[in-house]
């Protein structure tokens, strides 16, 4: 992603709409008892369309906005996303192609370890929480809420971050074809021409 000062403001312009969209549409609709929680796949998705850097820099935007606008503590879910996008920047920089299955797997993924980090974290600091299993279905739903809505969030970034994204056509893996391609030229039974001495 190349960053001017044009794509910064969209940068920040999404940050701030995607975080205001959770804190006042998704986490105020509840589906089968429990809320929606997309910040944890956006940070995903900027990780696997900019990069590591881009993916932890956002990931800390959502969590400080994230925390700001609810009564949660202030702090508590920087680390937690920056490592989301920081982890979704790296399989992106590692030259693998992005595709849908991987932004739903990894939205599905972000969401998952996301919820059960954030859960820790307040165990071990000590704040009022307490870990039991009646979480496990809402861990599912929201798990499953993030893989429902990994694809209109991934257009969404996609859409509005498409003239700042870097395109790279030549593909970084060697074709299954190459080797069988070479071979049909090599002279065979070694009858081909020799090189001077």
């Amino acid at each position: 992603m190349i960053i001017t000062n044009r794509s910064a403001a969209r940068i920040v312009g999404l940050i701030l709409l995607l975080a205001i969209l959770q804190v006042a549409f998704f986490s105020q609709v509840e589906l089968l008892g429990t809320s929606m929680w997309i910040l944890p796949g956006c940070a995903a998705i900027f990780g696997l369309l900019g990069g590591s850097l881009i993916g932890a820099t956002v990931g800390f935007g959502f969590g400080f906005l994230g925390d700001a606008m609810t009564d949660g503590p202030l702090g508590s879910s920087c680390l937690i996303f920056m490592a989301v996008g920081y982890l979704a920047g790296t399989y992106r920089e590692r030259g693998d192609f992005v595709d849908r299955p991987t932004v739903v797997v990894a939205c599905g993924l972000a969401t998952l370890g996301a919820n059960v980090m954030l859960g820790l974290y307040t165990v071990v600091i000590g704040f009022d929480a307490t870990l039991s299993g009646s979480l496990v279905p809402d861990l599912i739903l929201q798990t499953f809420y993030g893989v429902l809505l990994a694809v209109p969030l991934y257009a969404l970034i996609h859409r509005v971050l498409r003239p700042a994204l870097i395109r790279d056509p030549a593909t970084r893996r060697r074709p299954v074809d190459l080797d069988h391609w070479v071979d049909e030229f090599d002279p065979p039974n070694g009858n081909g021409p020799k090189a001077f001495p």
